[in-house]
């Protein structure tokens, strides 16, 4: 988890680096606008960098926190919680016997858990109605609806199937220990039970609980940072971008300090963008779905090809294409032989020296991209099929 955190760290430094350089390129640009039309196209792009920025401000305040969550392993160590009416956690006990009841409450009370009780599975359904407890500690033998019959029903109702089911009883028997946890118990204690043993037991699986619900928040959180990384990054960027594109099509009729900065601007938000549809494949591909359908491998690499030659002259770089002259039927998934192809020619010109070649060749349904770039090193190889992985090689453009 922790290298996770370091991870989206990184990559939030990044964006932001990628966003500073654009606001001092725009600036300066805004220095020498001469021309109505640019200076309107300059100052729609300083917008739009104003609205990244803060959202990427926002995006850092609620997604990466100040201090790291624990270890999983650090989990059953979570301290017990402090005394009831300071948000302690509740533990119900539901037991016909007064006795075992007493001494329960005595137990968990001096612990600092809040306990609520009752003394049969009718009266617990009532309970559940108004509180849902945190914990249940469940006696099988009851009279009326059973210790069993009542984790059945709590499993099957989605308001109580998250809430940790802790048997007791005085059956020892494997048969009865095996009935107890596939109806939905997480653990099993025999009476008479022994304090230190069913605290332990009690903080483990509340910790595990807690563990659990975090894990589910986090869940959320990531479909909310897709969603805005889908949505409002990729309109911002996208806005930018094509600001930048209308200026580079009038480099001609600007001052021609314009052109790095004009260019660069360019250039740096294809690279954000990049790293948006990057985290976002990395993401996809836990719940990818592969679509398959007929489709022309040939018309996929010529495509390909056209995004990429302008990236590719700007640093001088050949691409040399070897097709076939005919179609290359294949049975794909379309969008990712695109999102291969992209990556592919997009790290091979970012890495490749100026005035060297990029090759993609297609041989039936074998397709390869060929640069003249550094390679990989054996700790690269290591490291290579790592999501989010950085390896030893640097781009030698700037990119």
């Amino acid at each position: 988890m922790n290298d996770t955190w370091k991870i989206i760290r990184q990559y939030a430094h990044d964006v932001r680096n990628s966003f500073n350089s654009l606001g001092l390129d725009a600036a300066l640009l805004v220095e020498l606008s001469e021309d109505a039309a640019m200076a309107e196209s300059v100052m729609r792009i300083r917008a739009e960098l104003r609205r990244l920025e803060d959202l990427t401000e926002a995006l850092t305040l609620k997604f990466i926190p100040s201090i790291s969550p624990p270890a999983v392993e650090d989990i059953p160590n979570i301290p017990p919680p402090s005394r009831v009416g300071t948000g302690a956690e509740t533990v119900m006990v539901v037991d016909d016997r007064p006795e075992n009841v007493q001494q329960l409450t005595i137990m968990l009370d001096s612990c600092g858990y809040s306990v609520l009780l009752a003394h049969s599975g009718e009266q617990a359904l009532k309970h559940l109605c108004a509180t849902t407890p945190d914990l249940i500690l469940l006696d099988i033998n009851m009279p009326g609806i059973t210790g069993i019959e009542l984790c059945r029903r709590l499993k099957q109702d989605a308001q109580w199937a998250r809430v940790p089911v802790i048997f007791l009883s005085a059956e020892n028997d494997k048969a009865s220990i095996v009935e107890a946890l596939e109806s939905g118990g997480v653990d099993y204690v025999t009476k008479p039970f022994h304090k230190a043993e069913l605290i332990t037991r009690v903080r483990t699986h509340l910790a595990l609980r807690r563990a659990e619900e975090s894990a589910v928040r986090l869940a959320e959180d990531k479909d909310e940072l897709l969603g805005i990384l889908t949505h409002d990054l990729g309109n911002h960027l996208a806005g930018i971008h094509i600001n930048a594109i209308v200026l580079e099509k009038q480099l001609a009729d600007l001052p021609p300090q314009c052109g790095k900065f004009i260019t660069n601007i360019a250039r740096s938000t294809e690279t954000t963008s990049n790293f948006v549809r990057e985290f976002l494949a990395n993401q996809s591909a836990e719940r990818l779905q592969v679509q398959l359908s007929q489709c022309d491998l040939r018309a996929s690499v010529e495509e390909a090809i056209e995004r990429h030659t302008a990236t590719a002259a700007a640093k001088g770089i050949a691409l040399v294409v070897e097709l076939p002259d005919h179609a290359v039927p294949a049975f794909a998934d379309w969008d990712a032989v695109t999102r291969i192809l992209d990556n592919l020619l997009s790290n091979a010109i970012k890495f490749s020296p100026p005035n060297s070649r990029v090759t993609v060749r297609a041989r039936g349904t074998d397709l390869s991209v060929q640069d003249e770039g550094p390679g990989f090193t054996d700790e690269d190889r290591k490291k290579m099929f790592r999501r989010y992985g950085r390896l030893t090689a640097q781009p030698t453009g700037g990119e």
